[in-house]
């Protein structure tokens, strides 16, 4: 049984678990299915808006694939809730990401 598998029973058993969701995006995304893993980060902020990690990881996604703009609108919607949760670790990387892909497009 491959990890795919293994976090999919496990979230048949809890299929509220943000984290096992999440790892399952990771590891679709590991598998080289960005679309998988950006159809399953997106199920996740329906579910848990607050999964701050996941707006890192979706942004990256849709930068990959080339859909700056929906990278940068994840992005500051990350930066929004880092704000919130006074988390200036996470809005740092945020930041971070939004400036570098902001100079890319110019």
């Amino acid at each position: 049984m491959d990890r795919i598998d293994q976090i999919s029973e496990m979230l048949t058993k809890d299929p509220e678990d943000s984290f096992l969701r999440y790892a399952l995006a990771l590891e679709y995304d590991k598998k080289g299915d960005s679309d998988k893993a950006i159809e399953l980060i997106n199920q996740l902020l329906e579910r848990t808006p607050e999964y701050l990690g996941a707006y890192y990881k979706l942004g990256q996604l849709f930068e990959e694939k080339g859909e700056f703009k929906k990278a940068i609108a994840i992005y500051k919607k990350g930066i929004v809730l880092a704000e919130a949760n006074k988390d200036n670790k996470a809005k740092g990387e945020l930041n971070e990401a939004l400036w570098l892909i902001e100079d890319e497009e110019q």
